[in-house]
Protein backbone atom coordinates (compact mmCIF):
# COMPACT_ATOMS: atom_id res chain seq x y z
CA UNK A 1 0.00 0.00 0.00
CA UNK A 2 1.01 3.36 -0.59
CA UNK A 3 1.97 6.66 1.71
CA UNK A 4 -0.76 9.09 2.58
CA UNK A 5 -0.18 11.93 2.14
CA UNK A 6 -2.10 15.80 2.20
CA UNK A 7 -2.60 16.18 -1.41
CA UNK A 8 -3.17 12.77 -2.06
CA UNK A 9 -6.30 13.24 0.29
CA UNK A 10 -7.49 16.51 -0.90
CA UNK A 11 -7.41 15.77 -4.61
CA UNK A 12 -8.90 11.86 -3.59
CA UNK A 13 -12.25 14.81 -1.92
CA UNK A 14 -11.98 16.91 -5.09
CA UNK A 15 -12.03 14.31 -7.48
CA UNK A 16 -14.85 11.84 -6.15
CA UNK A 17 -17.40 15.07 -4.76
CA UNK A 18 -19.95 14.07 -7.03
CA UNK A 19 -19.72 10.20 -8.05
CA UNK A 20 -22.92 8.62 -8.26
CA UNK A 21 -25.36 12.01 -7.59
CA UNK A 22 -27.65 12.63 -10.13
CA UNK A 23 -29.58 15.91 -10.26
CA UNK A 24 -33.38 15.99 -9.97
CA UNK A 25 -35.43 17.21 -12.28
CA UNK A 26 -34.12 18.16 -16.22
CA UNK A 27 -31.05 19.09 -15.92
CA UNK A 28 -29.07 20.55 -18.66
CA UNK A 29 -31.37 18.63 -20.96
CA UNK A 30 -33.63 21.99 -22.64
CA UNK A 31 -30.33 23.33 -23.65
CA UNK A 32 -28.73 20.53 -25.44
CA UNK A 33 -32.23 20.22 -27.39
CA UNK A 34 -31.57 23.71 -28.34
CA UNK A 35 -27.93 23.20 -29.67
CA UNK A 36 -29.15 20.02 -31.24
CA UNK A 37 -32.16 21.61 -33.30
CA UNK A 38 -30.11 24.44 -33.91
CA UNK A 39 -27.34 22.05 -35.25
CA UNK A 40 -29.87 20.03 -37.68
CA UNK A 41 -31.47 23.63 -38.85
CA UNK A 42 -27.70 24.84 -39.85
CA UNK A 43 -27.34 21.20 -41.88
CA UNK A 44 -30.76 21.46 -43.68
CA UNK A 45 -29.81 25.48 -44.52
CA UNK A 46 -26.19 23.90 -45.79
CA UNK A 47 -27.53 20.71 -47.49
CA UNK A 48 -30.40 23.21 -49.35
CA UNK A 49 -27.44 25.82 -50.86
CA UNK A 50 -25.51 22.56 -51.81
CA UNK A 51 -28.33 20.83 -54.22
CA UNK A 52 -29.02 24.80 -55.17
CA UNK A 53 -32.73 24.74 -53.76
CA UNK A 54 -31.39 28.05 -52.10
CA UNK A 55 -29.63 30.17 -55.22
CA UNK A 56 -27.17 33.22 -53.64
CA UNK A 57 -25.99 34.90 -55.93
CA UNK A 58 -22.07 35.40 -56.74
CA UNK A 59 -21.87 32.03 -54.49
CA UNK A 60 -20.95 28.71 -56.52
CA UNK A 61 -20.45 25.49 -55.25
CA UNK A 62 -19.04 23.39 -57.34
CA UNK A 63 -14.60 23.48 -57.40
CA UNK A 64 -14.03 25.85 -60.26
CA UNK A 65 -15.92 28.62 -58.34
CA UNK A 66 -12.50 28.55 -55.86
Amino acid sequence: MGQKTALGSLLKKIGNSGQGKVVPGWGATPVMAFIGTMLIVFLVIMLNIYNESVVLQGFSVDWNGI
